[in-house]
């Protein structure tokens, strides 16, 4: 299920069943002004309350963090937090009774990978940095022939700035996914970072592939897909992790029958969609593998080329996209699009008994 705000600082949210394209409105008090969900877990929503600067050359003010339970009301405070970005991380974990334990947010880029965790209650971020000294990279010998200045370009390439491009939480450890294509473990129970190691890259090129990851099953997964496909159809690849040699392997084509894929950066899904195999993005056919004709046109106005408004009210025409993994297929979900100021992707049982 789609999420969309109209509207920041409106306690209405409008939902979208992509099955049936139907959308339906929630208008509820759990809903705070200027608050969007940036992360979903157990039934629960990490809200984030960004404040925009009084004045031009101003500071941003703390914004709000909060988790919030649409089905019972109930809120809990985070810690407030200062950051002069929109484009960092959240995740938080529940226990086995579904109650928030801790949240993590993690800065997208900084020459040392760190994260900020706090509980419920906190008054303050705890941070934590990974220490880069004991990063040990271990080569097999170069085939014959062949410079060993691909190893000692892999170790250098460990100590550049660290720039997060998605994350996927698998019961307690927050994987993340860095612009190099390799992967880093923290551990929110535990607060620690686990491992960072080059992963086996699914392709290369960050430049040229989009990349998503989904946390399903007890697996970490990955979608892939080349960022311009006017030329190319079932561009999509998948992928999982295997988390202790932290190496990708691709999906077999079993695993992808009766499933369809949710992508958004932050957060995606995978769900069971008996006799259909599909994508849903929040851009458009040259995302998906399609092109051509005024969806086309339309979809890169969605995929955020155009906008209305500066800042915080920064607002966006948007659509849901299916692609067709069988045929090749775009189409709008929406008939129409609509102006949005925010979207999220989640489950429809968070939604089934809102509270008023």
């Amino acid at each position: 299920m789609a999420m969309f705000a109209v509207e920041r600082n409106s306690k209405t949210r409008l939902l979208l069943d992509v099955s049936s394209g139907k959308i339906r409105g929630l208008s509820s008090s759990v809903f705070f002004p200027d608050a969007t969900c940036a992360f979903e877990n157990g039934g629960w929503l990490l809200m984030l309350q960004r404040k925009p600067p009084s004045g031009f050359f101003t500071e941003r003010a703390a914004g709000a963090v909060f988790l919030l339970h649409p089905g019972t009301g109930r809120r809990l405070d985070l810690p407030p937090y200062d950051s002069s970005s929109d484009d960092e991380l959240f995740v938080f974990h529940v226990d086995s009774h579904g109650t928030p334990l801790v949240a993590t947010r993690v800065e997208t880029l900084g020459f040392v990978p760190t994260v900020h965790v706090a509980c419920p209650g906190d008054t303050y971020w705890s941070v934590y940095e990974h220490d880069t000294t004991d990063i040990a990279v271990v080569d097999p010998p170069p085939p014959r022939g062949e410079s060993r200045a691909t190893p000692r370009r892999r170790q250098r390439r460990l100590l550049d700035p660290a720039s997060f491009v998605d994350v996927a939480l698998l019961g307690t450890q927050a994987v993340f996914l860095d612009a190099n294509g390799e992967v880093v473990v923290f551990d929110l129970a535990e607060t620690a970072w686990r491992r960072r190691t080059p992963a086996v890259r699914p392709d290369s090129g960050f430049g040229q592939y989009a990349r998503s990851l989904v946390a399903a099953g007890g697996e970490v997964l990955l979608v892939s897909r080349p960022r311009r496909t006017a030329a190319e159809k079932n561009a999509f690849r998948f992928f999982k992790l295997d988390m202790e040699a932290l190496e990708w392997s691709p999906l077999e084509r079993r695993e992808l029958e009766d499933t369809s894929w949710f992508l958004r950066r932050g957060q995606s899904f995978r769900a069971k969609d008996t006799g259909r195999r599909r994508v849903y993005t929040f851009s458009g056919p040259e995302h998906c593998g399609g092109g051509g004709g005024s969806v086309a046109a339309e979809a890169s106005v969605a995929a955020g080329s155009f906008s209305l408004g500066q800042g915080m009210s920064m607002k966006a025409i948007t659509n849901v996209y299916a692609c067709d993994l069988d045929d090749g297929s775009v189409e709008m979900v929406m008939p129409a699009s609509i102006v949005t100021e925010a979207h999220h992707w989640v489950r429809p049982s968070v939604f089934a008994t809102p509270a008023t």
